[in-house]
C-alpha cells in the first residue's frame, strides 16, 4: 500500500472540483503577489504592484512539476498571468506520482541575477499520517536538487538558487491564524569563523495558518486568504471585499472560480457544516479501511475518534458476511 500516495489524494481535498478551482485561483499573480509580500523576506519592502508585474517571472507551474526524483521538470513559459495546469495531484491512486501544487520563479528586487524558486502548497489540514513539516523539508530539498542539469551542472554549486516552500493550512489551531518560518541559521560553536549568508540561506519553509472564523487580524495576507477560502460571503461580496481592501479586481474567469467555490458545500477546507463534513469523513474512512489502512491510521487521517473508526470498520465487516 502506497501511504504517501494515499495522503496526497486525501490532501487534495474532499471535493476535486473545489480543489481545482482553489488552486487555479491561487495561480493568479494578483494573489501570489500578496503571498510573496508576507512570506518571502526579499519582497517585504516591495509594493504589491511591483511584485505582481515585475518580479514574478514566466508562467508559474501547477500540476506539471513532479516532486519525486528522476522525473522531467516542466519548462516555464513567458507572458501570462496564469499558472499552467489545473490540478496538482494525479487522479490515479495507483500511479504514485506526486507533484507540487504551484511552482514558479521570482527575481529579487535587489539582485537581478538571483532568482528564487518558490512552491506553494494549499492544504486542507495540517494533520496527516506524518509531520507535515517533514514533508515540507523534503519538498525544499527536491526544489534544490532538481536544479541540477537546469540551473547548474557538474561542480557549479555556486549557481544553486534559493528556494521557498510555502504551505497554506486552513485549520489554524484554536481558530487563531499565524505564520511560522523555518530556515537554516549560522551558529559558531568555537571561534568566530563565518561564511556569507547567501551560501547557506538557500531554503526556507513558511507555514501559513488561516483561521476558520473571520478575525480582526493585523496581518493582511491572513485576512485575504480568510476572505477567499473561509468566509461564508457569496461571490459578489467576496469580489467587492477584494477590490475595496486589497485592490484585487477579479476578471471574469477568476470570479467564476470564486463562484464555483462558493456554490460547493464541501471543499478542500473544512467549513463548519457539521452534517456534510461528518458524512464526507465517514466516506473517506470507509475508503481508507477498504484500502487496508489500520484503524489508528484512518483516525489520524480523518480526525475521527478511534472508537468511531472501529464502529465504521465493524459495519463494513458485517456487510461482507
Amino acid at each position: 500500500m502506497d501511504y504517501d500516495t494515499i495522503d496526497d489524494v486525501y490532501l487534495a481535498g474532499k471535493n476535486p472540483e473545489y480543489d481545482a478551482a482553489a488552486k487555479k485561483l491561487l495561480s493568479s499573480k494578483k494573489i501570489l503577489a500578496w503571498i510573496l509580500k508576507y512570506c518571502v523576506e526579499e519582497f517585504k519592502d516591495c509594493s504589491i504592484a511591483d511584485i505582481r508585474d515585475r518580479y514574478i517571472i514566466g508562467i508559474p507551474e501547477a500540476a506539471s512539476v513532479p516532486v519525486l526524483p528522476d522525473e522531467t521538470n516542466a519548462v516555464a513559459k513567458i507572458g501570462t498571468d496564469r499558472i499552467s495546469g489545473e490540478r496538482t495531484e494525479d487522479t490515479s491512486v495507483t500511479e504514485g506520482k506526486v507533484t507540487f501544487d504551484i511552482r514558479f520563479r521570482a527575481i529579487t528586487p535587489h539582485n537581478e541575477l538571483v532568482q528564487l524558486i518558490i512552491n506553494i502548497e494549499a492544504q486542507r489540514s495540517r494533520h496527516t499520517y506524518y509531520p507535515l513539516l517533514k514533508r515540507a523539508m523534503y519538498y525544499v530539498s527536491r526544489l534544490i536538487s532538481s536544479q541540477y542539469g537546469v540551473d547548474f551542472d557538474k561542480a557549479q554549486y555556486g549557481k544553486i538558487k534559493k528556494v521557498y516552500s510555502i504551505w497554506l493550512c486552513m485549520d489554524a489551531p484554536d481558530d487563531r491564524g499565524g505564520i511560522t518560518r523555518y530556515r537554516m541559521q549560522e551558529e559558531p560553536e568555537y571561534g568566530n569563523i563565518l561564511d556569507e549568508k547567501e551560501n547557506y540561506d538557500l531554503q526556507q519553509i513558511v507555514m501559513v495558518y488561516v483561521a476558520h472564523a473571520r478575525a480582526d487580524m493585523e496581518n493582511r495576507l491572513l485576512n485575504l486568504l480568510g476572505e477567499l477560502f473561509v468566509s461564508e460571503d457569496d461571490a459578489s461580496r467576496k469580489k467587492a471585499e477584494l477590490i475595496e481592501h486589497y485592490d484585487i479586481d477579479l476578471n471574469e474567469n477568476e470570479e467564476r472560480l470564486v463562484s464555483t467555490m462558493c456554490n460547493l458545500s464541501v471543499g478542500v477546507y473544512v467549513r463548519g457544516r457539521e452534517s456534510g463534513i461528518a458524512e464526507t469523513l465517514r466516506k473517506t474512512a470507509v475508503r481508507f479501511l477498504n484500502m487496508g489502512l489500520s484503524v489508528e491510521d484512518v483516525a489520524k487521517g480523518t480526525d475521527l475518534p478511534v472508537e468511531k473508526v472501529e464502529e465504521i470498520k465493524k459495519e463494513i465487516e458485517e456487510k461482507k458476511i
